[in-house]
């Protein structure tokens, strides 16, 4: 997503005026705690949290998480953790370290619809659970998932629950006061603000869930928190709205794909169940090059093959005899009607040259 022009300004006047060190007792240092602490509480109060904890990237906090809560349960003799197999590659690292202290991990099964099934975690579950992490959301497919449930099981057998909301955050309403979530992640270059700096929002006040991985400590990005703080106050004009409005363009996407003759069918079953904006299509037939032909054509919307994405497909059992028939595409509020025939006109005229 590209950084919005507020959290750049914002970025730009910390570089600019410089800033101390927050620990330090002289003017500047104490001006800077003052500062984090407000954008501390701004943060935790916008996704109805308790508490924000800093950090330079949306994997390290996501590391940060995981091997916290997990070494916290360890320590009350539950050493048992239940996750997904579509997480986050940070997710999937801080498991294998529990895993080698001690910890035991069990991956949940995904239905035909890429959701898991909340039964399956009821199943899972035993008295020595104690952490569950599902990723709110894909940022590959779109698929949303069901953390809310899930947690509310979670919590409902003592266990923690975290969720890696880097994809979701900014896209769908996240109020944590409302739900049975411990802890989520959240990445400022996810919701338009400078990368190198993420958060962790808690739900309790007290940071100790977070205390136990000294591994991920780091220096404060004052510039990069100021322009999260400015991407988030740009959200807080209203998720809702722009929702809509990238749903709208996405039907229209697909409503071009449709009369164009372009057959697919939606990774996930429903666009119901995407992130706004977000699809992973199946192409029933795919050109040969599809996707660099599509840049070739100075297509942005489409995701191309990354190692991520390709990983993803293979966790979720996706056909990958030929991993190019799988078009992804992620619509911003920044993009416009315009941006969508051309997308359409692109897609249609290699699948018709190819077909010839």
């Amino acid at each position: 997503m590209p950084v919005n022009e507020e959290a750049i300004k914002a970025f730009s006047l910390a570089m600019k005026n410089g800033y101390g060190h927050r620990r330090s007792s002289n003017l500047p240092g104490r001006k800077t705690q003052f500062f984090v602490e407000e954008a501390e509480n701004m943060i935790a109060e916008f996704f109805g949290g308790a508490r924000t904890l800093f950090y330079y990237d949306g994997g390290a906090a996501n590391g940060l998480s995981v091997l916290s809560m997990g070494r916290q349960a360890r320590k009350n003799n539950r050493k048992h953790i239940i996750s997904s197999p579509v997480e986050h590659s940070s997710i999937n690292t801080a498991l294998k370290i529990l895993r080698e202290e001690g910890s035991s991990i069990t991956i949940l099964p995904i239905g035909n619809d890429g959701r898991i099934i909340p039964e399956s975690l009821k199943d899972a579950m035993n008295a020595e659970t104690g952490l569950v992490t599902v990723a709110w959301s894909s940022g590959i497919s779109g698929i949303i998932q069901p953390v809310e449930e899930l947690a509310a099981i979670a919590h409902s057998k003592g266990a923690l629950f975290h969720s890696d909301a880097c994809n979701a955050a900014g896209k769908v309403e996240i109020d944590l006061s409302s739900t049975d979530i411990d802890a989520i992640t959240v990445s400022s270059q996810k919701i338009g603000g400078p990368p190198g700096v993420a958060a962790v929002v808690i739900t309790d006040s007290n940071p100790w869930l977070m205390s136990n991985a000294p591994e991920f400590s780091c220096m404060m990005n004052i510039p990069g928190i100021s322009g999260m703080t400015a991407a988030i106050g740009v959200l807080n004009t209203g998720i809702v709205p722009r929702a809509r409005i990238v749903n709208q363009l996405r039907t229209d996407l697909l409503d071009g794909l449709d009369y164009n003759g372009i057959k697919y069918s939606i990774i996930g079953d429903c666009a119901d169940n995407l992130l706004p904006g977000t699809a992973l299509l199946r192409m029933r037939t795919a050109p040969d090059r599809f996707h660099a032909k599509l840049e070739d054509a100075n297509i942005v919307l489409p995701s191309h093959n990354s190692t991520e994405r390709l990983a993803y497909l293979e966790s979720t059992g996706r056909d990958m005899s030929n991993p190019d028939r799988y078009l992804g595409f992620s619509i911003s509020p920044q993009n416009n009607i315009v941006d969508i025939e051309h997308f359409v006109r692109a897609v249609s005229k290699i699948c018709f040259d190819s077909s010839r």
